[in-house]
Protein backbone atom coordinates (compact mmCIF):
# COMPACT_ATOMS: atom_id res chain seq x y z
CA UNK A 1 0.00 0.00 0.00
CA UNK A 2 1.54 2.81 -0.75
CA UNK A 3 0.91 5.83 1.83
CA UNK A 4 1.61 9.19 -0.01
CA UNK A 5 -0.76 8.11 -2.54
CA UNK A 6 -3.14 6.95 -0.13
CA UNK A 7 -2.87 10.57 1.68
CA UNK A 8 -2.69 12.50 -1.37
CA UNK A 9 -6.15 11.01 -2.08
CA UNK A 10 -7.71 11.70 1.24
CA UNK A 11 -6.38 15.53 0.91
CA UNK A 12 -7.53 16.16 -2.29
CA UNK A 13 -11.09 14.95 -1.38
CA UNK A 14 -11.40 16.80 2.39
CA UNK A 15 -9.84 19.54 0.18
CA UNK A 16 -12.54 19.58 -2.69
CA UNK A 17 -15.34 18.81 0.00
CA UNK A 18 -13.99 21.10 2.81
CA UNK A 19 -13.87 18.08 4.94
CA UNK A 20 -11.93 17.78 8.16
CA UNK A 21 -11.40 14.78 9.77
CA UNK A 22 -8.48 12.12 11.21
CA UNK A 23 -8.55 8.72 9.60
CA UNK A 24 -6.92 5.65 10.65
CA UNK A 25 -6.26 2.10 8.66
CA UNK A 26 -5.16 -0.87 10.92
CA UNK A 27 -4.82 -4.44 10.39
CA UNK A 28 -4.08 -7.01 12.27
CA UNK A 29 -3.57 -4.19 15.09
CA UNK A 30 -0.83 -2.90 12.95
CA UNK A 31 -1.43 0.24 12.03
CA UNK A 32 -1.42 0.44 8.27
CA UNK A 33 -2.55 4.82 7.90
CA UNK A 34 -3.09 7.07 10.33
CA UNK A 35 -3.25 10.85 9.53
CA UNK A 36 -5.40 14.34 9.99
CA UNK A 37 -6.67 16.71 7.84
CA UNK A 38 -8.04 19.86 8.41
CA UNK A 39 -9.09 22.23 11.53
CA UNK A 40 -10.17 21.39 15.11
CA UNK A 41 -11.75 24.78 15.14
CA UNK A 42 -11.57 26.57 12.16
CA UNK A 43 -11.64 30.45 13.51
CA UNK A 44 -8.21 29.39 15.47
CA UNK A 45 -6.70 27.64 12.18
CA UNK A 46 -6.09 24.74 15.28
CA UNK A 47 -5.33 21.76 13.52
CA UNK A 48 -6.58 18.17 14.52
CA UNK A 49 -3.84 16.12 15.75
CA UNK A 50 -3.84 12.27 16.93
CA UNK A 51 -4.96 13.86 20.12
CA UNK A 52 -7.94 15.48 19.12
CA UNK A 53 -11.43 14.52 20.83
CA UNK A 54 -14.58 14.31 19.09
CA UNK A 55 -18.18 13.75 19.56
CA UNK A 56 -18.89 10.70 18.41
CA UNK A 57 -22.73 10.99 18.89
CA UNK A 58 -24.21 7.63 17.45
CA UNK A 59 -21.07 5.82 17.57
CA UNK A 60 -21.52 6.10 21.56
CA UNK A 61 -24.14 3.29 21.22
CA UNK A 62 -22.01 0.24 20.38
CA UNK A 63 -20.41 1.00 24.28
CA UNK A 64 -23.79 2.05 25.80
CA UNK A 65 -24.48 -2.10 24.69
CA UNK A 66 -21.33 -3.27 26.50
CA UNK A 67 -22.07 -1.13 29.83
CA UNK A 68 -25.98 -3.10 29.64
CA UNK A 69 -24.82 -6.39 29.00
CA UNK A 70 -22.10 -6.44 31.83
CA UNK A 71 -25.14 -6.24 33.66
CA UNK A 72 -26.88 -9.11 31.83
CA UNK A 73 -24.01 -11.05 32.24
CA UNK A 74 -24.29 -10.52 36.33
CA UNK A 75 -27.78 -11.79 35.64
CA UNK A 76 -29.09 -8.52 37.01
CA UNK A 77 -31.21 -7.52 33.64
CA UNK A 78 -32.66 -9.91 31.39
CA UNK A 79 -32.98 -8.83 27.58
CA UNK A 80 -36.33 -10.34 27.32
CA UNK A 81 -38.24 -8.67 29.28
CA UNK A 82 -39.86 -4.93 29.53
CA UNK A 83 -37.90 -2.33 30.07
CA UNK A 84 -40.21 -1.23 33.09
CA UNK A 85 -38.86 -4.20 35.29
CA UNK A 86 -35.82 -1.91 35.70
CA UNK A 87 -37.12 1.45 35.02
CA UNK A 88 -40.55 2.85 36.27
CA UNK A 89 -40.66 5.29 34.41
CA UNK A 90 -41.18 3.04 30.95
CA UNK A 91 -44.08 1.49 32.89
CA UNK A 92 -46.43 2.52 30.54
CA UNK A 93 -44.79 1.47 27.69
CA UNK A 94 -46.22 -0.71 25.02
CA UNK A 95 -46.53 -4.12 27.18
CA UNK A 96 -45.11 -6.54 24.76
CA UNK A 97 -42.04 -4.36 24.27
CA UNK A 98 -38.62 -5.73 24.98
CA UNK A 99 -35.56 -4.14 26.08
CA UNK A 100 -33.62 -6.67 23.11
CA UNK A 101 -36.10 -5.27 20.47
CA UNK A 102 -35.51 -1.48 21.91
CA UNK A 103 -31.32 -2.08 21.17
CA UNK A 104 -32.20 -3.49 18.01
CA UNK A 105 -34.80 -0.44 16.98
CA UNK A 106 -37.51 -3.26 16.45
CA UNK A 107 -39.79 -2.20 19.26
CA UNK A 108 -42.04 0.37 17.57
CA UNK A 109 -41.46 2.93 20.13
CA UNK A 110 -41.41 6.55 19.58
CA UNK A 111 -39.02 8.57 20.71
CA UNK A 112 -38.10 12.10 21.37
CA UNK A 113 -38.68 14.62 19.04
CA UNK A 114 -38.75 18.37 18.17
CA UNK A 115 -42.57 18.60 18.64
CA UNK A 116 -42.42 18.18 22.02
CA UNK A 117 -41.16 21.54 22.32
CA UNK A 118 -38.96 20.77 24.85
CA UNK A 119 -34.78 21.01 25.19
CA UNK A 120 -33.46 18.12 26.65
CA UNK A 121 -29.42 17.60 27.19
CA UNK A 122 -27.84 15.05 28.52
CA UNK A 123 -28.62 14.65 31.93
CA UNK A 124 -30.29 11.90 33.19
CA UNK A 125 -32.88 13.90 35.69
CA UNK A 126 -34.56 15.97 32.57
CA UNK A 127 -34.35 13.22 30.79
CA UNK A 128 -36.42 11.14 33.22
CA UNK A 129 -38.45 13.78 33.71
CA UNK A 130 -40.23 13.73 30.07
CA UNK A 131 -39.82 10.09 29.58
CA UNK A 132 -43.04 9.12 30.85
CA UNK A 133 -44.62 11.07 28.30
CA UNK A 134 -42.68 9.69 25.66
CA UNK A 135 -43.45 6.34 26.80
CA UNK A 136 -47.03 7.06 26.89
CA UNK A 137 -47.40 7.67 23.06
CA UNK A 138 -48.32 4.53 21.05
CA UNK A 139 -46.47 2.46 19.47
CA UNK A 140 -46.11 3.09 15.70
CA UNK A 141 -45.64 -0.69 15.15
CA UNK A 142 -46.30 -4.00 16.73
CA UNK A 143 -43.07 -4.93 18.39
CA UNK A 144 -40.70 -7.08 16.61
CA UNK A 145 -42.16 -7.20 13.50
CA UNK A 146 -40.82 -3.82 12.11
CA UNK A 147 -38.24 -1.75 12.50
CA UNK A 148 -36.95 2.05 12.72
CA UNK A 149 -34.01 3.52 14.01
CA UNK A 150 -34.54 5.50 16.78
CA UNK A 151 -32.49 7.11 20.09
CA UNK A 152 -34.89 6.06 22.85
CA UNK A 153 -33.99 2.33 23.19
CA UNK A 154 -30.04 3.77 24.13
CA UNK A 155 -31.38 6.41 26.56
CA UNK A 156 -33.71 3.93 28.28
CA UNK A 157 -30.66 1.16 28.37
CA UNK A 158 -28.45 4.01 30.12
CA UNK A 159 -30.90 4.95 32.70
CA UNK A 160 -31.43 0.77 33.42
CA UNK A 161 -28.01 1.22 33.95
CA UNK A 162 -28.29 4.22 36.69
CA UNK A 163 -31.23 2.32 38.42
CA UNK A 164 -28.95 -1.07 38.46
CA UNK A 165 -25.48 0.16 39.26
CA UNK A 166 -26.09 2.79 41.46
CA UNK A 167 -23.93 5.07 39.39
CA UNK A 168 -24.46 8.03 37.44
CA UNK A 169 -24.36 6.88 33.73
CA UNK A 170 -21.08 8.44 33.30
CA UNK A 171 -18.91 6.84 36.21
CA UNK A 172 -20.51 3.59 35.63
CA UNK A 173 -18.67 3.60 31.55
CA UNK A 174 -15.57 5.00 32.75
CA UNK A 175 -15.18 2.12 35.66
CA UNK A 176 -17.08 -0.28 34.06
CA UNK A 177 -16.40 -0.02 30.02
CA UNK A 178 -14.02 2.84 29.12
CA UNK A 179 -10.60 2.01 31.74
CA UNK A 180 -11.15 -2.09 31.62
CA UNK A 181 -10.82 -1.27 26.67
CA UNK A 182 -8.01 1.22 27.57
CA UNK A 183 -9.94 4.17 26.61
CA UNK A 184 -8.01 6.84 28.14
CA UNK A 185 -9.74 9.64 26.98
CA UNK A 186 -12.94 8.61 26.21
CA UNK A 187 -16.16 9.77 28.71
CA UNK A 188 -19.67 10.95 28.23
CA UNK A 189 -20.31 14.11 27.49
CA UNK A 190 -22.47 16.64 29.53
CA UNK A 191 -23.18 20.60 28.88
CA UNK A 192 -20.42 23.27 29.38
CA UNK A 193 -17.73 20.00 30.15
CA UNK A 194 -14.07 21.28 29.74
CA UNK A 195 -12.49 18.66 27.58
CA UNK A 196 -8.82 18.88 26.84
CA UNK A 197 -7.88 19.08 22.88
CA UNK A 198 -11.90 19.02 22.22
CA UNK A 199 -12.26 19.67 18.44
CA UNK A 200 -15.49 21.72 17.36
CA UNK A 201 -18.18 20.85 15.03
CA UNK A 202 -18.41 22.81 12.16
CA UNK A 203 -21.46 23.88 9.82
CA UNK A 204 -21.36 25.04 6.43
CA UNK A 205 -22.80 28.75 5.97
CA UNK A 206 -22.66 30.38 2.91
CA UNK A 207 -20.46 27.75 1.29
CA UNK A 208 -17.90 28.94 4.43
CA UNK A 209 -17.25 26.34 7.32
CA UNK A 210 -17.67 27.57 10.55
CA UNK A 211 -17.65 26.01 14.08
CA UNK A 212 -20.12 25.15 15.73
CA UNK A 213 -20.96 23.88 19.52
CA UNK A 214 -22.06 20.46 19.76
CA UNK A 215 -25.95 19.57 20.14
CA UNK A 216 -27.21 18.01 23.56
CA UNK A 217 -30.45 17.17 22.68
CA UNK A 218 -31.79 13.91 22.94
CA UNK A 219 -28.31 12.32 23.62
CA UNK A 220 -28.22 11.06 26.71
CA UNK A 221 -26.71 7.30 26.48
CA UNK A 222 -27.78 7.16 22.60
CA UNK A 223 -24.53 9.47 21.31
CA UNK A 224 -23.19 11.18 24.61
CA UNK A 225 -19.70 9.49 24.58
CA UNK A 226 -16.42 11.67 23.07
CA UNK A 227 -13.27 10.24 22.45
CA UNK A 228 -10.08 9.85 19.98
CA UNK A 229 -9.28 7.35 17.50
CA UNK A 230 -7.85 5.65 19.86
CA UNK A 231 -10.39 5.55 21.56
CA UNK A 232 -12.71 4.45 19.08
CA UNK A 233 -10.12 1.31 17.93
CA UNK A 234 -10.47 0.12 21.50
CA UNK A 235 -14.17 -0.82 20.04
CA UNK A 236 -11.92 -3.61 17.44
CA UNK A 237 -10.09 -5.22 20.26
CA UNK A 238 -13.51 -5.58 22.05
CA UNK A 239 -15.22 -7.33 19.94
CA UNK A 240 -12.32 -9.27 18.62
CA UNK A 241 -11.09 -10.49 21.51
CA UNK A 242 -14.34 -10.66 23.17
CA UNK A 243 -13.60 -8.72 25.86
CA UNK A 244 -15.52 -7.83 29.19
CA UNK A 245 -18.92 -10.06 28.09
CA UNK A 246 -19.25 -13.49 27.65
CA UNK A 247 -18.51 -15.36 24.42
CA UNK A 248 -22.24 -16.03 24.06
CA UNK A 249 -23.17 -12.68 24.72
CA UNK A 250 -21.02 -11.40 22.39
CA UNK A 251 -22.69 -13.87 19.84
CA UNK A 252 -25.72 -12.11 20.84
CA UNK A 253 -24.29 -8.56 19.94
CA UNK A 254 -23.03 -9.76 16.49
CA UNK A 255 -26.34 -11.58 15.41
CA UNK A 256 -28.39 -9.28 13.32
CA UNK A 257 -32.16 -8.72 13.62
CA UNK A 258 -33.69 -10.28 10.14
CA UNK A 259 -35.74 -6.70 9.81
CA UNK A 260 -33.07 -4.29 9.79
CA UNK A 261 -29.75 -5.57 10.14
CA UNK A 262 -29.03 -4.56 13.35
CA UNK A 263 -27.51 -6.40 16.55
CA UNK A 264 -26.50 -4.69 19.58
CA UNK A 265 -25.42 -1.19 18.79
CA UNK A 266 -24.19 -2.35 15.09
CA UNK A 267 -24.32 -3.20 12.04
CA UNK A 268 -23.55 -6.32 10.13
CA UNK A 269 -24.14 -6.14 6.54
CA UNK A 270 -22.06 -7.47 3.47
CA UNK A 271 -19.44 -4.76 1.37
CA UNK A 272 -17.41 -6.11 -1.13
CA UNK A 273 -18.52 -9.23 -0.66
CA UNK A 274 -17.18 -9.29 2.74
CA UNK A 275 -18.79 -9.23 6.24
CA UNK A 276 -18.60 -5.37 7.72
CA UNK A 277 -19.21 -4.75 11.19
CA UNK A 278 -20.56 -0.90 11.17
CA UNK A 279 -20.69 1.64 13.82
CA UNK A 280 -21.28 5.25 12.61
CA UNK A 281 -22.98 8.49 14.27
CA UNK A 282 -23.99 12.02 12.89
CA UNK A 283 -25.62 15.22 14.13
CA UNK A 284 -25.08 18.87 14.51
CA UNK A 285 -21.39 19.50 13.56
CA UNK A 286 -19.97 15.97 13.42
CA UNK A 287 -19.42 12.70 11.10
CA UNK A 288 -18.37 9.56 12.26
CA UNK A 289 -17.78 6.00 11.31
CA UNK A 290 -16.11 2.72 12.81
CA UNK A 291 -15.71 -0.45 10.33
CA UNK A 292 -14.29 -3.95 11.26
CA UNK A 293 -14.21 -6.44 8.08
CA UNK A 294 -13.97 -9.33 10.75
CA UNK A 295 -12.51 -12.09 7.67
CA UNK A 296 -9.38 -9.72 7.15
CA UNK A 297 -9.23 -8.30 10.93
CA UNK A 298 -8.90 -4.68 9.01
CA UNK A 299 -10.30 -1.89 10.77
CA UNK A 300 -11.28 1.51 9.62
CA UNK A 301 -12.21 4.63 11.54
CA UNK A 302 -12.92 8.07 10.14
CA UNK A 303 -13.62 11.00 12.72
CA UNK A 304 -15.02 13.94 11.24
CA UNK A 305 -16.17 17.19 12.51
CA UNK A 306 -17.62 18.40 9.41
CA UNK A 307 -21.04 17.96 9.96
CA UNK A 308 -21.89 18.78 6.42
CA UNK A 309 -20.41 16.24 4.33
CA UNK A 310 -23.04 13.13 5.14
CA UNK A 311 -21.15 10.71 2.31
CA UNK A 312 -17.58 11.91 3.15
CA UNK A 313 -16.90 9.44 5.56
CA UNK A 314 -18.48 6.68 3.68
CA UNK A 315 -16.10 7.66 0.76
CA UNK A 316 -13.03 8.03 2.32
CA UNK A 317 -13.99 4.20 3.46
CA UNK A 318 -13.68 3.27 0.05
CA UNK A 319 -10.69 5.23 -0.77
CA UNK A 320 -8.91 3.19 1.96
CA UNK A 321 -10.61 -0.19 0.68
CA UNK A 322 -9.20 0.34 -3.08
CA UNK A 323 -5.75 1.46 -1.58
CA UNK A 324 -5.75 -1.66 0.78
CA UNK A 325 -7.23 -4.28 -1.52
CA UNK A 326 -7.86 -3.19 -5.29
CA UNK A 327 -7.62 0.33 -6.50
CA UNK A 328 -10.09 -0.51 -9.10
CA UNK A 329 -12.84 -2.19 -6.63
CA UNK A 330 -16.08 -0.10 -6.35
CA UNK A 331 -19.22 -0.76 -4.39
CA UNK A 332 -22.03 -1.76 -5.57
CA UNK A 333 -23.85 0.69 -2.87
CA UNK A 334 -22.74 3.16 -0.24
CA UNK A 335 -22.23 2.44 3.06
CA UNK A 336 -26.15 1.62 4.99
CA UNK A 337 -25.62 4.37 7.28
CA UNK A 338 -28.34 5.16 10.50
CA UNK A 339 -31.22 7.57 9.71
CA UNK A 340 -31.62 9.17 12.75
CA UNK A 341 -28.33 10.46 13.88
CA UNK A 342 -27.25 10.03 10.80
Amino acid sequence: MDQGKLRGQIAAFCAKNQMYCSVRLTCRDQVLFSDQFGYANKDSATPITEDSVFTLYSLSKPFCAIGLLLLCDKGLVDLGKHPGAYLDEVKVLDPRITIRQLLQHTSGAQGFHPCMDAHLPGYAHKVRSLLPQVAAQPVLFEPGKAALYTNIGYIIAALIIENISGLPYSEYMKINVFEPLGMKTAMVDNEKLAIPNRVSGHVLIDGVPVPVEKSHDWLFGAGDIVGRVEDVYCLNHAIKHKLLLKPETWEQVLTPSPLNNKGLGCTITKWHGKTRITHNGGHKGFRTIHIQLPEDDLDMIVLSNSGYTDEGRSEIAEILYRAYFDENALSEKPLDMDTGYI
